[in-house]
């Protein structure tokens, strides 16, 4: 086994899965028999085939999506696993998820998570509650999903990760005439009420946050699973230990114990070369769909991601990089000056390098 200069980290040489001197848009025969295979049984993928994961991916729309991510959830659940990610971009579009209206992202992201979780409530039996940050959140949440809870059974409710479902003078207003005439709360609500859960699955919340998710994940969750969804984990972390924000022990410590089940991180990159045209626009992903190893995938130029490496270790952003480089051949020579100056002396960040504090490599694996 080889293992690769770029990164502290001891890794398995990644398998590419394309000709780094052909055209993005071509992949190995193996691939374009995998492929096939695919396509064949896009409505249910076998385990043998989630398990060698993909040679190209191109979801018909966000409710494929999450029925992938509910495939990938289900078999991190069948596994033990009780600290599960889920990532993919909620709005459509490179970067979109920067670019579009909070509101947007907040909705967007509550939807897809009842879509799983009416998924594993249909198809596991497991009672989910979906947790949004506060009581705001949540009745604001409650009055835009009402006829998409009204449809689903018991088994999936809406719920408040710090157990305060109605505002803070609500409740002491309420506390104070014995909760007695007030309309702000429908009846049978309850603060606190995880009891009948079986499967949390927590949405939209910020980096100050994330600390309250370790302490649902403690005290409240009491081992049953948890799941993280598209919170973009990533870019949080790059705020731990700044003012205000939460130390980085707490990656150390919580982040790193969970699993990426489902994964799907874009990005959009362009190079300089001394030829004509001058600059190339290219983009990828880095894809994960457990219980699959890690893939590097590559945006052809009809929208389809192609893989073009895999790894069983999960691959930094500049690892993912210099990958989807050596697919379309326009990557440096490993020991050239212009190497040097284009990656600079840094190339991962600092939850990507190896630390004797991580309690986990769950997040690597």
């Amino acid at each position: 086994m080889m293992q690769t200069s770029s990164s502290a980290r001891a890794r398995v040489a990644p398998v590419r899965r394309a000709n780094a001197k052909t055209s993005m848009g071509r992949v190995t025969s193996m691939g374009r028999h995998r492929a096939r295979a695919s396509s064949a049984a896009a409505a249910e993928r076998t385990a043998e085939e989630r398990l060698d994961g993909r040679a190209t991916y191109a979801p018909e729309s966000y409710t494929a999506m999450c029925m992938d991510a509910y495939a990938s959830v289900r078999d991190a659940l069948k596994d033990g696993k009780t600290l599960i990610e889920v990532e993919f971009p909620a709005i459509p579009g490179e970067d979109a998820d920067y670019k579009a209206a909070s509101d947007v992202y907040i909705d967007a992201n509550v939807q897809y998570a009842l879509v799983v979780a009416q998924k594993l409530n249909s198809e596991m039996g497991k009672n989910v509650d979906v947790l949004v940050p506060d009581g705001v959140e949540y009745r604001r949440a409650k009055k835009i999903f009402e006829n998409a809870l009204d449809l689903s059974n018991t088994g999936v409710r809406l719920n408040v990760l710090d157990g305060r479902k109605g505002s803070m003078f609500g409740s002491a207003f309420g506390d104070f005439m014995g909760n007695k005439g007030l309309r702000s709360r429908t009846e049978g609500e309850k603060d606190d009420d995880f009891d009948s859960a079986d499967v949390f699955i927590a949405v939209n919340l910020s980096t100050i946050e994330l600390e309250s998710l370790e302490t649902f994940a403690k005290e409240k969750a009491n081992g049953r699973p948890l799941i993280a969804m598209n919170l973009q984990l990533d870019t949080l972390r790059a705020d731990l230990g700044l003012f205000s924000f939460p130390e980085r022990d707490l990656h150390y410590r919580f982040l790193s114990r969970f699993t990426p089940a489902f994964y799907l991180r874009t990005r959009a990159y362009s190079r300089t070369i001394n030829v004509s045209p001058f600059v190339i626009n290219y983009s990828g992903a880095i894809f994960r769909e457990y219980p699959a190893p890690w893939q590097v995938m590559i945006k052809q130029n009809n929208g389809i991601l192609a893989c073009v490496a895999e790894n069983e270790d999960r691959f930094t952003l500049a690892e993912a990089k210099e990958e989807m480089l050596i697919a379309l051949g326009i990557n440096d020579p490993e020991d050239s000056p212009m190497k040097k100056l284009r990656s600079g002396y840094k190339t991962s960040t600092w939850w990507e390098e190896d630390c004797d504090d991580e309690r986990s490599d769950a997040w690597r694996t």
